[in-house]
This record gives C-alpha cells, sequence and structure tokens, in this order.
C-alpha cells in the first residue's frame, strides 16, 4: 500500500491513520521523493506487511513469520470502506453559479500576479457544469512540464481558495495550449495498453501517480472492457490505478 503526503513524516502519519496503527510500528520504503512546480515536496511511501511476531509460534522460530492463516484478518476499518467504495471516484457536488465563477477567476487571476506569470485568462464552455478557463500565452509553456505539473498543481491551489471565499465545494479546470485533450488521448491509450499487458501476463498493472481528473479518464476508459476492472489506490491528491483481471 502506498501513501504520500508533503513530508517524510507526513506520508507515515498518512499511512498509520488510514491502517489504524501506531507509526512508530509501522516498516516501509521510500519510492518517491521530490519537489513539486510551485516548490513544495512529494513523498510517497509504501508499506511492507508484516506478519504478527508476537505469537507463540512466531516466537519459537525466532521471529520468523508464521504461516498465513486459511481466513485472512479483516481489514481496518479505514481501508475497507475505501476499497468498497469501488473503482469510481465520487467527488462532492461543487458549485458552479455565478459566485463561484467570480470567485476561481479573481483567485486565479491573484495567484498569476503573484508568480509573476503574464497569461491571459478566458472562460470556455465546458461539458456538464465544469466551470473551465484557459489560460494562454507564452508564460503558460512553465506549467505544461512534466505533463502538466504546474497547471494541475495552480488548478488544485485555485479550488481550494476558492471554496474556501464562497464556503463551498469548487472544483474549477484550467486548459492552455490544448494540453487537457491532449492528456485525455494519451491517458486512454496508456488505459488500453495497460489492459492489454493484464490480459497478456494475467498480472495486474498500477499506473503512475494521477491526479483526480486523470484517474475519472482511466476509469472510463475501461468502464466496458469486458476482461478488467480499476481501482484507485492509495490516499491523498495523488493516487495510483490499478488496472487488473476481473475476478469471475
Amino acid at each position: 500500500m502506498r501513501y504520500e503526503g508533503k513530508s517524510e513524516i507526513e506520508a507515515v502519519e498518512e499511512a498509520a491513520k488510514a491502517l489504524g496503527r501506531p507509526a512508530a510500528e509501522l516498516r516501509y520504503r521510500v519510492i518517491r521523493d521530490e519537489k513539486s512546480f510551485w516548490g513544495g515536496r512529494i513523498v510517497e511511501i509504501e508499506i511492507e506487511i508484516e506478519a504478527d511476531k508476537s505469537s507463540p509460534e512466531a516466537a519459537r522460530r525466532g521471529g520468523e513469520a508464521a504461516p498465513e492463516p486459511e481466513t485472512p484478518a479483516p481489514a481496518p476499518a479505514s481501508v475497507a470502506a475505501r476499497l468498497s467504495a469501488g473503482p469510481r471516484e465520487a467527488m462532492p457536488p461543487a458549485a458552479t453559479g455565478q459566485d463561484a465563477v467570480a470567485a476561481v477567476e479573481s483567485t486565479l487571476t491573484e495567484l498569476l500576479s503573484a508568480a509573476g506569470l503574464l497569461l491571459e485568462i478566458r472562460r470556455r464552455e465546458a461539458s456538464g457544469d465544469e466551470i473551465l478557463f484557459e489560460l494562454m500565452g507564452d508564460d503558460a509553456e512553465p506549467l505544461l512540464a512534466n505533463q502538466g505539473e504546474g497547471l494541475t498543481g495552480l488548478e488544485v491551489l485555485v479550488g481550494r481558495i476558492a471554496s474556501k471565499r464562497i464556503g463551498q465545494p469548487v472544483h474549477p479546470r484550467l486548459d492552455a495550449e490544448g494540453f487537457r485533450a491532449q492528456r485525455k488521448g494519451a491517458l486512454e491509450d496508456l488505459a488500453a495498453q495497460s489492459a492489454a499487458e493484464v490480459r497478456r501476463t494475467r498480472r495486474p498493472q498500477l499506473l503512475p501517480p494521477l491526479s483526480p481528473w486523470e484517474r475519472r479518464l482511466v476509469h472510463l476508459a475501461l468502464a466496458e472492457d469486458p476482461d478488467v476492472e480499476t481501482e484507485s489506490e492509495g490516499d491523498g491528491f495523488l493516487k495510483r490505478v490499478e488496472v487488473r483481471l476481473k475476478s469471475r
């Protein structure tokens, strides 16, 4: 199981909270430690699941893990609840009225100005109730590096600030130079390739960490596939999607 945070300590605390165990008892390894576009830090850890060494049998064998019982122990409530929710990730209803649009536009303008980015902001029509703004100008290019890391980070930050300002959840979408359409095509190709690999090897495939918008595209791309299913894994904003064979 993988968990992430802004520091190693925060990632471990997230894992401890989800698993219902003291942080000091967890064994883990750091699998990602990198800086984000906005100067923050993202640390991802993988928890090593240990057998119970307190049993008499384990003690008799010098701490060697005992054979697994035929009936697995129940998962902690927090994990069980997350897994029972299914592969699709339901986002809370978001505000889309004029107050929400104005809050997003003003927040976006302020953040771009503070970052010294000279970009024109234009509201675009979007499917459903989505609030979509397009950023235009030469300064958009840095936001699109590393698979749009800067654009995604800005999108999340704008949404959080705007949500606090109006007292309701707001989930804006930002685009620049056709990035969203290109990314959508790339993710659909990745989903198809992963599904083909799962069918060939009969083994699950774990995709790279993805944002909620990206994970939703993967889930939708494989929703009608008769052979495979998808499920998000981990906690935090960026999660991985596992593609695996459907249980018969």
